[in-house]
């Protein structure tokens, strides 16, 4: 594609002691291409129409009066036309025949130099103040450096937010040392919450009592299914039916499955204080795990610890005559079973993992002597005593 000088009505730019004013040409802007230009190509032609004579010059939206300029690229009959602020536009653009719109070229209104800003552009780099890298002409950031502090900052195209604030910042007194709380922090009260549903979800969500309900109709259909067949059994026979007999198969049948609708049909406040006391079990022997054993594998998230450590809990760790892990008598008969784990989105195979993960490597710790049964468990019970929800 060529253009010639006369099919351009673009600004001129006149200089005027030191200063550049700019006026339209006499005539229509008649600028005809046939295909859409890029800023690059757009930049490049009213590069080639100002002539700026001032080449050596360095360009700062700091000493100089940098204007951003906001082109339309407009198109009628397969041919497109370039508008912007100095240019005088056609007579037959409107917004239907506007295709797209350009920010990222810029005009030095000291020296009339074009600049087109993008992540390569020629304008130098600073650092601002959020310890961004920003263009010199444009101001634009396009690239950040690694800090370390505790404010947010951000890195633009692409714009991603990262949070680096303090993770003790709810635990700081009025002299900023952090309090021997052990929960009033970021990471920990994730870890609550965390906590908090998948103990809901396993002992008192609806979901789970709907399970021990169908539970129930099931192992009732299968008792009425025996006691019946012992009363066609006494009448082929011609056999006198024995209440207590029948009652003996029907119990005998309901007790083949356990039931524990007695045990998550809790009270409000019940329901609270298990999930409480269980919560700061659970967190404490979650630092015992990372900060005082053994362990290899950095992909075991809180998440899977949860539910490996509560099945745990059913019947202990017990080791070197201590309970490092305490038996919960409650969760021996409460939680569901593993079969139906699916039912709460908990893979089984996951959850069997887990838990000989935990063992491992609490059993490989004291093994190798770097730390006693006893100074584990009373690890966990001095952060079991700091922590308050």
């Amino acid at each position: 594609m060529h253009t010639t000088r006369d099919q351009l009505s673009v600004c001129v730019i006149r200089a005027n002691h030191s200063k550049f004013t700019y006026k339209y040409l006499n005539g229509v802007n008649k600028m005809q291409l046939d295909r859409c230009p890029s800023p690059a190509t757009v930049a490049t032609h009213l590069s080639s129409l100002v002539k700026s004579s001032h080449a050596s010059h360095v360009c700062s939206y700091t000493t100089c009066k940098i204007e951003n300029l906001a082109i339309e690229i407009h198109t009628k009959e397969g041919k497109y036309a370039i508008c912007c602020k100095y240019l005088k536009p056609p007579p037959w653009i409107t917004n239907e025949t506007l295709v797209k719109r350009m920010y990222n070229i810029y005009l030095c209104k000291n020296t009339g130099k074009i600049h087109y800003c993008h992540s390569n552009c020629d304008g130098g780099r600073i650092t601002n103040e959020d310890n961004c890298q920003v263009c010199v002409i444009s101001g634009g950031q396009y690239e950040s450096e690694t800090v370390r502090s505790w404010h947010i900052s951000s890195r633009c195209v692409p714009t991603v937010i990262q949070d680096k604030r303090d993770p003790h910042m709810f635990s700081r007194g009025e002299d900023g040392r952090v309090k021997n709380s052990g929960i009033h922090n970021i990471r920990i009260t994730q870890c609550v919450m965390v906590c908090k549903e998948i103990l809901n979800k396993l002992l008192f969500s609806r979901r789970r009592m709907q399970s021990e309900l169908h539970k129930y109709n099931e192992l009732r259909k299968e008792s009425e299914k025996v006691v019946n067949k012992y009363r066609r059994f006494c009448d082929r026979n011609n056999k006198p039916k024995a209440y207590i007999t029948s009652l003996t198969l029907y119990l005998h049948q309901m007790k083949k499955k356990p039931m524990f609708t007695h045990l998550v049909m809790k009270s409000k406040g019940e329901q609270e204080r298990l999930i409480k006391e269980f919560t700061k079990e659970l967190i404490a022997y979650w630092k015992m795990f990372c900060r005082k054993t053994v362990t290899q594998n950095s992909t075991f998230s809180f998440k899977i610890f949860v539910p490996a450590c509560l099945y745990i809990m059913r019947n202990g760790l017990f080791m070197s005559g201590v309970y490092i892990i305490k038996k919960s008598r409650y969760l021996e008969s409460a939680l569901p079973e593993a079969n139906g784990l699916h039912l709460y989105d908990i893979n089984k195979p996951t959850l069997t993992n887990g838990q000989k993960h935990i063992t491992k490597a609490i059993r490989e710790s004291v093994e190798a002597k770097k730390i006693t049964p006893q100074e584990l468990k009373q690890y966990c019970d001095d952060e079991y005593n700091k922590i308050t929800i």
